[in-house]
């Protein structure tokens, strides 16, 4: 239930909404979920490079592969919605329910405050970043 709750206070303040759904866990919330085992399962190849070729016959390369591909295309989606909100609602930017990081860090790209440019896959790799912790 604690790691439910962190899960969706976590989810609203990157994502802006809730990892969790009345139904069960949402997308974001399993797939946070399943990163968190594959990035701490035991790799062979960390502990005996020698023997990194077994972490492909054990599946586990695969799964943190499609894990990523998944949570890319769920980044990508929320990307190109906050865009959206954000170019439609120019007038209301400081509502309540789009304070949220990925709306921060697009408005300040937006705006040129930054010192480099940020592609989209820079803020996906950000969004991981910050969803892990």
């Amino acid at each position: 239930m604690i790691q439910a709750v962190v899960n969706n206070i976590v989810a609203r303040c990157i994502l802006g909404s809730k990892a969790e759904e009345e139904n069960g866990p949402g997308k974001f919330g399993e797939l946070s979920r399943r990163l968190l085992v594959l990035l701490t399962a035991f790799s062979f190849g960390d502990v005996f490079p020698c023997l990194a070729w077994l972490d492909v016959v054990t599946g586990l390369f695969g799964r943190i592969n499609a894990t990523f591909k998944t949570m890319d295309s769920l980044f990508d989606q929320v990307i190109e919605e906050h865009r959206i909100s954000q170019s439609e609602d120019v007038d209301h930017d400081q509502s309540a329910d789009r304070n949220n990081f990925v709306h921060v860090v697009l408005k300040l790209q937006k705006d040129g405050m930054l010192e480099t440019d940020l592609t989209q896959n820079d803020i996906k790799a950000i969004l991981v970043g910050t969803s892990l912790f």
